[in-house]
């Protein structure tokens, strides 16, 4: 099994502190933002069903045009994963794809969504106690690189594409920005793998919220 995360956008409706985009959220340029008349045909060439996971993430997906038709068509295509939110506006609900929100603000909590992700050390304790309140499933995981149960993830290979459409294969890597002058930059770039190391943060995050029967 193999995780790819697709960033959509950079845009986002909070401006949270701790947030990783943080450097580059709202950085959007419309000649190199990521469409479905893009996304769709590349992931179908290069990102096998069978054998890939995907995470949408932002930026707010929420705020990426055309998320329900993506996850539903995606859905429909045999693909499945996540949509990593804040869960403050609504994403359809897929077969799919599980509507994973992150739980950013005790005074705006999430709305819309299948889980609750909640950051370590961030106000967990009150969190915790507000989602077992409501009844609402969630999961903690660690802050930067530290995993407060010791979670692991059984992913072989990992990549990733940018908010500006261009696949990458680290999380870490920069934001490349205008680096290929081509707005259709995942068009011929392909996909970007590498063997997903065992610190890879993005790929615990995600193998912690994947179903069970996900992991084959």
């Amino acid at each position: 099994m193999n995780f790819l995360q697709v960033s959509l956008t950079s845009r986002c409706n909070l401006s949270c502190w701790h947030c990783p985009m943080a450097n580059y959220r709202n950085t959007d340029n419309e000649a190199f933002r990521l469409t479905n008349g893009r996304l769709l045909p590349w992931l179908e060439k290069y990102v096998s069903p069978e054998e890939w996971i995907i995470e949408f993430t932002g930026g707010e997906p929420a705020l990426y045009d055309g998320i329900n038709e993506l996850v539903t068509i995606l859905s429909e295509k045999g693909y499945r994963g996540l949509v990593k939110t804040n869960g403050l506006l609504p994403i359809a609900k897929s077969s799919g794809f599980k509507r994973v929100a992150a739980f950013h603000q005790l005074d705006n909590p999430p709305k819309h969504f299948d889980e609750i992700l909640i950051v370590d050390k961030i106000q967990r304790d009150e969190k915790v106690a507000y989602c077992k309140e409501h009844e609402w499933s969630y999961k903690v995981i660690g802050y930067n690189d530290e995993n407060p149960d010791n979670a692991f993830h059984g992913f072989n290979l990992c990549a990733f594409v940018d908010p500006h459409g261009h696949p990458t294969s680290c999380k870490a890597a920069p934001v490349m920005y205008e680096e290929w002058p081509d707005k259709y930059a995942l068009e011929f770039t392909g996909l970007k793998t590498t063997a997903c190391c065992c610190h890879c943060k993005a790929a615990v995050d995600a193998w912690r919220f994947m179903e069970d029967e996900w992991k084959v």
